[in-house]
């Protein structure tokens, strides 16, 4: 998928997702009480035929989830994905970190982590939105369970040629754990077709400017 954008396509794709996740590391900081960090190291563009294969070779065997619908100039579902394992931690940082000694129940788990990937997918969504100048709606984030090989289809209620996926690598440093995710984003292209054209008129305005 390496031609699906240009490199000047791509590496606005990836200052415009490191924005956004830098505003969700602020938020969360607040929240956890003690500085968080979040890097990007890595973001590419996949096909369906390919995703799964990747999803099975770099993703945790067992999946936590947090997904949420957006449409507007480009339409699909983001979603922040983390080994099931570590849930409890990161449940920690949105209650206030390592200070937090509640115990801990499935609902107040699952609205934990839902307002985690609320700051973390809307923070991305919204700084592509505002810089690029076109808008985007988001529907309520909900929290899954899955496996890789299962991921496709918790994401996509029909698969389609034009869909492409955008998979980003994500880093969590904090003062007291590192973890890592991964945001996903499933962009629908046969509904909306005007992404890549609006990242080719932005980088014209730039020339222009």
């Amino acid at each position: 998928m390496e031609a699906f954008l240009t490199d000047d396509e791509f590496d606005l794709m990836v200052e415009l997702v490191n924005i956004g996740v830098g505003k969700s590391a602020s938020a969360l900081s607040q929240l956890a009480g003690e500085e968080v960090l979040l890097s990007v190291p890595a973001l590419e563009f996949l096909t369906l035929a390919d995703a799964t294969s990747v999803f099975e070779e770099r993703l945790p065997a067992l999946l936590t989830g947090v997904s949420q619908e957006f449409s507007g100039f480009f339409s699909g579902k983001a979603a922040l994905l983390f080994p099931e394992s570590r849930s409890l931690d990161l449940v920690n940082v949105m209650l206030g970190g390592d200070d937090f000694d509640g115990e801990i129940d499935a609902e107040l788990e699952e609205e934990a982590l839902s307002e985690l990937g609320n700051i973390l997918l809307n923070n991305c969504l919204s700084t592509l939105s505002n810089i690029l100048n076109k808008s985007l709606a988001t529907q309520l984030p909900h929290t899954f369970h899955a496996k890789p090989a299962g991921l496709i289809s918790q994401l996509l209620s029909e698969e389609k040629d034009e869909t492409i996926i955008m998979l980003l690598k994500v880093d969590f440093s904090l003062k007291s754990r590192n973890l890592s995710g991964h945001l996903v984003f499933v962009i629908d292209f046969s509904e909306n077709g005007t992404f890549k054209k609006t990242l080719q008129d932005y980088l014209k305005s730039l020339e222009a400017a």
